[in-house]
C-alpha cells in the first residue's frame, strides 16, 4: 500500500497513529454499544429459559397439555427472534441518528456573509497578507504572507499538516481568515459576491466526486450553458475521449455513484475537462498523491498543461515533473513561508525544497530487493 501511494520513503508515524485512533474508536464504540445488546439479548432468551421451566412443571402434572405447551413454546420462540431483531435495530438507528447529527450541523452552519458594495476582481493575481486560520481551536496558518503572480504556474510544496490546502479553501472562500487578508485581482475576497469570485477560479479537487449521470453531463457541470462542441472539445483536451472509446455507451456511459466506475485518474481527468470548460482565469489544483498508471499520468500531464496555458494556477504539488515545470515554489511548513523561488534556486540552497526533491526521488526509485537464492 505505501509503495503504490508513493509514501515509502517517509515515516510510518501517521500510519501508527491512524491505527491507533482506529482502534481506540472501534473499542470504544463496543464498550458503548455491547452491553446494551448483549442485555436485551440475555434477557430475551432468560425469559425463553424461564418459560420453559415454568411450563414444563404442569405439564408435568397434567395441569396443562402437552400439545399447548409446545404451541406455547413456538409462539414464544417467535416472539424472541423478533426481540433480537431489535437489539440490532437500536445500533442502526444509533448510527442513523449520528449522521443526521452530522447533517443538521452542517445545514445549521451560517452561510458566509456577502457584501453590500460587491467589487470584483481586476486581473488574476493572488495575495495573502498576514492570514492566520485554524479549525476549532488548533492554529493552521500562523501569519501567512504569499503571492501568486498572475499568469504563472505557482508550487505550493510542505509536509502534511503544513496548510496547503487550507489555502486554496481560503482562496476559494470556502472560509473566512481569523485574521489578515485573502486578495484575488487585488480585492478582498471577503468583498466579493460568491458568483463573481467563482467565476473567476476554477478548482480541481484531490478527492473528486462525480454525479451519477454519463461522462457528458459530468463534464457541462464545469458550465452548464456551454455548446455540445465546446463540452466536447475541452473533452478531448482533458483526454476524456479515451475514456469514452473505452466504455460501452461511449460518451452517454454512466460513470456510477461517486464516479466508482471510473479509476482515479479516469475522474481526475473529467475534473480537469469540467475546469477547462468553465475557463475561468485562476485554477486552484490540488493534485492527487496517489500513483497513478502510466496511461493516466501521461493523459494528466497533458491535461494539466492544457489547463495551466494563459492562466494562474496555484497547485499543491506531489510529483517532481510538477515542481520542476512550476515557474514559482512556496514551501510550507507550520502554517508559514520557509522558503521560494524557482526550481533551479531552492535546489541550490539545499533547505527544505531540496529535500523533500531527495525524498521522492527516494520513492519513485524505490525497488523490491530480489529474494535471496535457496540453498
Amino acid at each position: 500500500m505505501l509503495r503504490a501511494f508513493g509514501r515509502t520513503a517517509q515515516g510510518h508515524t501517521a500510519l501508527d497513529e491512524a491505527l491507533v485512533a482506529q482502534h481506540t474508536a472501534g473499542r470504544r464504540m463496543l464498550r458503548v454499544g455491547m452491553p446494551g445488546l448483549v442485555g436485551l439479548a440475555f434477557i430475551a432468551q432468560a425469559s425463553f429459559v424461564v418459560l420453559l421451566a415454568v411450563g414444563t412443571n404442569p405439564a408435568l402434572g397434567g395441569s396443562l397439555e402437552t400439545a399447548e405447551l409446545i404451541a406455547l413454546l413456538v409462539l414464544a420462540a417467535r416472539f424472541v427472534e423478533p426481540v433480537l431483531l431489535t437489539s440490532e435495530l437500536g445500533g442502526a438507528i444509533r448510527v442513523a441518528e449520528n449522521a443526521l447529527t452530522e447533517i443538521n450541523e452542517l445545514l445549521d452552519t451560517e452561510t458566509l456573509p456577502e457584501p453590500r458594495t460587491p467589487r470584483r476582481a481586476d486581473g488574476a493575481h493572488i495575495e495573502l497578507d498576514g492570514v492566520r486560520f485554524g479549525y476549532h481551536g488548533s492554529p493552521v496558518l500562523d501569519g501567512l504572507t504569499m503571492r501568486v503572480p498572475q499568469g504563472r504556474m505557482t508550487a505550493l510544496v510542505g509536509p502534511s499538516g503544513a496548510g496547503k490546502t487550507t489555502v486554496i479553501r481560503l482562496i476559494a472562500r470556502f472560509f473566512d481568515p481569523d485574521a489578515g487578508t485573502v486578495r484575488v485581482g487585488g480585492v478582498d475576497v471577503r468583498e466579493m459576491r460568491t458568483e463573481d469570485l467563482t467565476s473567476v477560479i476554477s478548482v480541481v479537487f484531490q478527492d473528486v466526486h462525480l454525479f451519477d449521470g454519463t461522462i457528458l453531463e459530468n463534464v457541462r457541470l464545469g458550465r452548464p450553458d456551454a455548446t455540445d462542441e465546446e463540452v466536447y472539445a475541452a473533452a478531448r483536451t482533458a483526454r476524456v475521449d479515451q475514456i469514452a472509446d473505452r466504455l460501452p455507451g461511449g460518451w452517454d456511459a454512466p460513470v456510477g455513484e461517486g464516479g466508482n466506475r471510473l479509476s482515479g485518474g479516469e475522474r481526475r481527468r473529467v475534473s480537469i475537462a469540467r475546469a477547462l470548460l468553465k475557463d475561468t482565469p485562476i485554477v486552484l489544483f490540488d493534485e492527487a498523491t496517489a500513483a497513478l498508471d502510466a496511461e493516466n499520468e501521461h493523459a494528466l500531464q497533458q491535461a494539466m498543461s492544457a489547463l495551466a496555458r494563459n492562466r494562474t494556477v496555484l497547485v499543491i504539488a506531489h510529483r517532481l515533473n510538477t515542481l520542476r515545470g512550476a515557474d514559482h515554489i512556496v514551501v510550507l511548513d507550520e502554517g508559514r513561508v520557509v522558503e521560494e523561488g524557482d526550481h533551479t534556486d531552492l535546489m541550490a540552497r539545499n533547505g527544505r525544497c531540496a529535500h523533500f526533491w531527495r525524498e521522492r526521488r527516494r520513492a519513485q526509485g524505490w525497488r523490491l530487493a530480489a529474494p535471496a537464492a535457496v540453498r
